[in-house]
């Protein structure tokens, strides 16, 4: 049976030393050191990893038992041996052969001994420092023994880069090198740039680069910096970085992509018979859960969904068994997150089967995602700003359309008064009959000079009364303005958001300032009716000073005394003031159609005004990210305008269908059809129904702000609508996960459903290879190419008991675990069909077409010169 529980979680990032020295070379410092005492430190200083390789020679004795004390310390003891090779160069270069743990070192050794160089130190007496092995013979001798060759490379006077370059073809040398050996052996840390910028592009072939002790005395254990290593403790681990040389293999102080504890899943525990192992480990980085149709791997997927936090539904409405099974694990389920805590309301973000393929085929739903996306990105305050806005425009234009009816109605309420007076030109003309005739009048006791004195002081009195009358008015409706309200009552939705402390200060300002503010109201208003009253005073005084004017008393005197002149003054007066109330009912009509006219144009501007701000805040809501552009822009909704146009307007007629058939061109043609269809409206001329009056259509209309915001996507260039459903699919993806500021884990079921062939390998790959550095990432999926190309730290294979498909203790689902590199052969006699193999092995017979995955990713970086 293979051990699935040595590494059960997968891949990992360890210490590792693949250049090391024993006693057993000629030059180590301190021959008394023991292999206990080379453990010890090793284990101190965290390596979990060494090759041994001696000058010239394989210390079986040595390694053996540095094999089998390594184990109690959990560090794996890589057989190895370095080479000297003359490349007529100022120092030779020195090269290493590390093999696999569990090979035959006996043979291997002899192989060595007899076929290289070396067995002149023995058959010559040679030193160990004076044989040179032929470096193109050794290394094709190290390959056909299995093994891995590393060389010095960079500024070491015994690198590769040692080879003279006054040797004809030395680049070509060096480039025949570098198809021949595995790995780089830098000098130090700072040499990485050189060789990706420099040497790899030339050599057009990307190796692995690791920095080693070299160490040749225990006692002095320095490491020039940790060589990281992403894999099994393995030689097969080792092997990995050969496939990805740039992703397992990280030369750096502290732990590579070491994620916050709080945000990684350790492991599962889950209590229920109907699973066996109740224990799974969890990877840090990309989790790959494998297996057929009905195995169990969505199953497992969603009950972690349903145990934590999402804001997406887990449920399987096409199969309600599933349901049921989901719900009954996530009951059983602990999930133990890796600082340590077993905390259910934490966070994930899980995304269903073909959820991602649904999404891309809805505009409303992704531009609704985008808008979600973009407040996680800061723009919430952008977005709210914009909202509020149209809450307050609305109102603001709500509340001008009532006042424009009002108006309406006073015009037309004085309109019918003034027609109600008579017509002006007539009693204009009858007034003037009227005073030629009293003007003709003998009144043999005044003179005309008095007369004319009357009727100056006549027409000073009746005007100061008007004015009277009109001061009065005004008094009475400024009075009444003084308990209006010039604030709000409060502003506390609009600090909704504030911190608490801010809060206060700005509640607290705002209530001072509106107390200041109503009493300076106040203060004012009274200001202002004081100075009426004073105006009033003084008509008082000009009224007196005309009423006891001696001509003017003299002259009323004798039109009392003469009734026929008393008649013709009530007469006159009569007309008089219906031509004052006539004046005053057109001064007011002017009034009211300049109002009209404001308000009607403030209605259709503001109305305006929702296309010019949403314009305004299309450049604030554009975002890019990693080749995906986000581009906002303004749409009209046409629908929505056409069903408010059909429930407010008879159809019956050919005129209102044109108008409710109404084709978006642009905003410029909108604007003049809605202020000819405001007008007509206002007109009455156009036929309602519904219940509709011209004021509540109108309303309608212009309070709704008919342009929405829309987002155009672009990635690598590529128009979004243009896409493949698969390439939607992908970038709806990286919308979720790229734009978003979350760093909780990542759970995915099944992709690969929603994405084409092209859309998996070249994209989403490459994707998950970068964002499981920076998220854990828990996959279920059937794809090789999403567990073999992305290079999956773990594998969780997944199977449900079946005649052919048995589980251990014939529990309904059973899970094992291990990395790509966990390598075991079918083992026949072994029934349950997931003990019987290893994880590699699991992965090429679950997955069709993984055998070929994992040779694409070997061939990945073995280019053909």
């Amino acid at each position: 049976m293979s051990n699935y529980n040595k590494y059960p979680k997968g891949s990992e990032w360890r210490k590792w030393d693949l250049h090391f020295h024993t006693p057993s070379s000629y030059d180590y410092k301190n021959k008394n050191i023991t292999p206990e005492n080379i453990i010890e430190k090793l284990a101190e200083t965290g390596v979990s990893v060494v090759a041994i390789t001696d000058h010239h020679i394989m210390d079986l004795v040595m390694i053996r038992k540095l094999q089998e004390l390594g184990k109690e310390k959990e560090i794996t003891v890589l057989p190895g041996i370095e080479f000297l090779s003359d490349a007529k160069g100022k120092q030779p270069v020195h090269f290493i052969g590390i093999f696999d743990e569990n090979s035959n070192l006996d043979y291997i050794w002899g192989q060595l001994q007899n076929k290289t160089a070396i067995h002149r130190i023995v058959g010559e007496g040679k030193a160990i420092n004076q044989v040179y092995c032929h470096l193109a013979e050794t290394l094709e001798l190290i390959k056909g023994l299995g093994g891995i060759v590393t060389i010095h490379a960079g500024e070491k006077s015994n690198s590769i880069e040692n080879i003279t370059h006054s040797l004809p073809h030395g680049e070509a040398q060096k480039t025949d090198i570098a198809y021949a050996i595995d790995i780089y052996e830098l000098g130090k840390e700072e040499d990485q740039a050189g060789y990706r910028d420099n040497v790899f592009p030339i050599i057009k072939k990307v190796l692995p680069m690791i920095i080693c002790s070299d160490n040749h005395n225990i006692n002095s254990y320095d490491i020039k910096q940790n060589c990281w290593i992403k894999a099994d403790p393995t030689f097969e681990g080792l092997k990995q970085v050969l496939y990805e040389p740039e992703e397992r293999v990280k030369i750096q102080a502290n732990l590579p992509e070491d994620k916050a504890g709080y945000q990684v899943i350790d492991k599962l525990q889950i209590n229920t018979n109907h699973i066996y192992n109740s224990i799974l480990e969890i990877n840090p980085n990309l989790n790959s859960i494998v297996g057929g149709r009905s195995t169990g791997k969505s199953i497992l997927l969603a009950a972690i969904a349903k145990k934590l936090k999402t804001d997406k539904p887990v449920k399987f409405d096409h199969n309600p068994e599933y349901d049921l099974f989901v719900n009954e694990i996530s009951r059983a389920l602990n999930i133990f997150w890796k600082d340590g805590k077993e905390n259910n309301e934490r966070e994930i973000e899980y995304f269903q089967q073909s959820f991602m393929y649904d999404l891309a085929r809805q505009d409303d739903k992704l531009s609704e995602l985008i808008q979600d996306i973009l407040r996680q990105k800061g723009k919430e305050a952008i977005l709210n700003t914009h909202n509020k806005f149209v809450r307050e425009n609305k109102k603001k234009i709500g509340d001008l359309i009532s006042d424009f009816f009002r108006v309406l109605t006073d015009i037309q309420d004085k309109k019918q008064k003034a027609k109600e007076r008579g017509d002006k030109k007539g009693i204009e003309d009858e007034i003037a009959r009227l005073n030629a005739e009293l003007k003709a009048l003998n009144i043999t006791t005044v003179s005309n000079d008095e007369k004319a004195i009357y009727e100056t002081n006549k027409g000073i009195l009746e005007q100061s009364n008007r004015n009277k009358s009109v001061i009065n008015n005004d008094i009475l409706i400024i009075d009444g303005l003084k308990e209006a309200a010039i604030f709000k009552e409060n502003i506390t939705y609009e600090v909704t958001s504030i911190s608490e402390t801010r809060k206060q200060a700005v509640e607290q300002t705002f209530l001072s300032l509106k107390a200041d503010y109503e009493s300076q109201w106040k203060i004012k208003l009274e200001s202002i009716i004081d100075n009426a009253k004073r105006d009033e005073e003084i008509l008082d005084r000009e009224i007196e000073t005309s009423s006891k004017e001696v001509n003017y008393l003299k002259v009323l005197t004798a039109f009392k005394e003469s009734s026929q002149l008393t008649e013709f003054e009530f007469k006159i007066g009569i007309q008089k003031n219906k031509l004052f109330e006539i004046n005053a009912l057109l001064a007011d009509l002017d009034g009211l159609n300049k109002q009209k006219q404001a308000i009607k144009q403030n209605i259709i501007t503001s109305h305006k005004s929702y296309f010019v701000k949403i314009n305004e805040l299309l450049p604030e809501l554009c975002d890019t990210r990693d080749g995906l552009e986000i581009k906002a822009k303004a749409k009209f909704h046409q629908k929505f305008y056409r069903e408010i146009l059909y429930s407010g307007l008879n159809q019956q007629g050919y005129e209102n269908q044109a108008i409710t058939n109404f084709e978006f061109i642009n905003n410029d043609e909108y604007e003049i059809r809605f202020t000819d269809l405001f007008e007509k409206l206002v007109n009455n001329s156009l036929t309602l129904k519904g219940g509709y009056t011209n004021q509540s259509l109108i309303n309608s209309l212009c309070t709704e702000t008919f342009y929405y915001l829309n987002y155009d996507i672009e990635y690598e260039g590529d128009d979004f609508k243009k896409m493949s459903d698969g390439k939607k699919a992908f970038v709806v993806l990286k919308l979720l996960l790229d734009f978003s500021n979350k760093n909780c884990p990542i759970l995915i079921d099944q992709p690969e459903d929603d994405l084409d062939n092209r859309s998996i390998y070249l994209d989403l790959v490459q994707y998950l290879k970068k964002k499981k550095k920076l998220r854990q990432v828990i996959v279920a999926t059937h794809n090789p190419n999403i567990v073999v190309g992305a290079d999956s730290e773990l594998v969780i294979a997944a199977n449900q008991d079946g005649l052919k498909n048995f589980n251990t203790g014939g529990k309904k689902f059973q899970y094992v675990s291990g990395s790509l590199e966990h390598t075991c052969k079918k083992n026949s006699q072994i029934q349950e069909v997931l003990e019987c193999q290893g994880i590699r092995e699991h992965v090429c017979e679950i997955l069709e077409g993984g055998d070929i995955a994992f040779k694409l990713r070997e061939k990945k970086y073995s280019l053909s010169k």
